[in-house]
């Protein structure tokens, strides 16, 4: 039930049900990031939380100083992992969002980011156009320049977004695109490409394939599919989000075979889309069925027996990505991966499960908090020294492409997909 209150948009309110299972125990104020850089309670679940209830009961407008909290918010979850009340906070915070674009604070800079959502992410040829300057910067010897001499540091928001680009980038990945194929199939499985990850991590999916290939998985991507509407549904625009999830909903219907994601952001949102469209008499039932079919690439292999471990003499830090391991309950299954291959030394930094500030557009919208939730990452690789930084997520990547250079230190930021081909290839080649 969703309470008249004070809300700006009502009909995508956050559920006076789910508010109230909140108990302000507290337990969650220890796995919060922003909690944990600011010590303010108004910046912790909870905090978040209570001021949704002051509205929903009619004590209170949504405020600018409220929507600000909402906003410091990474929506990274670690909340749920530990509420022993199992509140739904990625929900609330999703709905609370929604009212931001009932209000007059900030409405420009939140119809310019719809704008791009929409219109960019959203829209794969424009996104392609969007992204193909990058892709000629990265591993390009304006690149090596910029970053030899120093300059970026004078361009403010705009260099430290620079540091978050790869080294190099292959070639974007395009659905309909033939994979690697296993001499003898036992298992078929499809893979769902997203938006920025087929654009710049390409190489991903391709490793994704051959990996399979190994345990004998046949994969293909159909080409109807696009964005999965996990930025939309964090940025509030749940009505978009709904049409991105229906029309991926079809472009898979016609058989029953899993759904490999290997972002964690977009699968973490697909396996949702039967509560996203609940309220779709149309869809609700047909996007249960397709949330059961959608499945991690290391929850897959773990699933289907896959013993191809490979050969990787390295020191690796594995980073838990929050969609993962929070939104997902996916944790082991990676580890688990890893030390199959042999010489593979995994070692645990404090705080692996902690939000890196990616979290989708977080670091271009609130720079600050991102920064210092890169700090901490850094630090933590600097005493570790890792030859090889492993996530499951392009934002992390990203991120942590970042956080490697500040740390100083000489480590490779791979996707665990990229790190399992390489490995399997090695011992192919042994």
């Amino acid at each position: 039930m969703v309470s008249e209150g004070l809300w700006p948009v009502p009909g995508e309110a956050p559920t006076t049900e789910d508010l109230s299972r909140c108990v302000h125990c507290g337990l969650c104020l220890s796995s919060c990031p922003t909690y944990l850089v600011t010590g303010l309670e108004v910046e912790s679940p909870r905090g978040r939380i209570h001021f949704a209830k002051l509205i929903d009961e009619g004590r209170s407008k949504l405020t600018p100083a409220i929507a600000r909290h909402w906003d410091l918010c990474l929506q990274c979850r670690a909340c749920e992992a530990v509420c022993p009340s199992g509140v739904a906070y990625g929900r609330i915070q999703e709905r609370a969002r929604a009212q931001l674009s009932g209000t007059p604070a900030g409405r420009v800079q939140r119809r310019l980011r719809r704008l791009m959502l929409r219109n960019v992410i959203a829209r794969p040829r424009v996104l392609a156009a969007a992204m193909a300057p990058a892709r000629w910067y990265t591993g390009s010897r304006a690149q090596g320049m910029a970053r030899r001499t120093g300059g970026l540091r004078l361009l403010g928001r705009l260099g430290a977004g620079e540091r978050q680009l790869p080294g190099r980038t292959g070639r974007p990945f395009r659905p309909g695109e033939a994979l690697a194929q296993p001499a003898e199939a036992r298992e078929r499985a499809l893979l769902f490409s997203g938006c920025v990850m087929g654009e710049l991590f390409g190489d991903v999916h391709r490793a994704t394939g051959r990996v399979l290939a190994r345990a004998g998985v046949a994969l293909e991507a159909p080409a109807e599919q696009g964005c999965c509407g996990a930025l939309h549904a964090h940025d509030g625009d749940l009505e978009f989000a709904r049409k991105l999830a229906r029309q991926n909903i079809a472009a898979f219907e016609g058989s029953d075979l899993p759904i490999v994601v290997n972002s964690a952001g977009c699968g973490a949102a697909m396996k949702e889309y039967g509560d996203l469209l609940s309220g779709d008499p149309r869809w609700a039932a047909r996007a249960r069925t397709f949330a059961a079919r959608v499945k991690d690439p290391s929850e897959y292999l773990v699933e289907v027996g896959a013993d191809s471990p490979g050969r990787l003499a390295a020191r690796v830090a594995y980073q838990d990505a929050c969609h993962l391991a929070h939104a997902q309950g996916i944790r082991e299954q990676p580890r688990e991966l890893l030390r199959g291959a042999a010489g593979c030394e995994l070692v645990e930094t404090p705080g692996a499960d902690v939000c890196c500030g990616a979290a989708g557009i977080y670091s271009l919208v609130q720079p600050g908090m991102s920064a210092q939730l890169r700090s901490r990452k850094a630090e933590h690789f600097r005493e570790a020294r890792p030859d090889i930084v492993v996530t499951a997520n392009p934002g992390c990547q990203m991120q942590y492409n970042a956080a490697v250079a500040e740390a100083g230190i000489d480590a490779r930021v791979m996707h665990l997909m990229e790190v399992l081909d390489e490995a399997q290839a090695a011992a192919e080649q042994s």
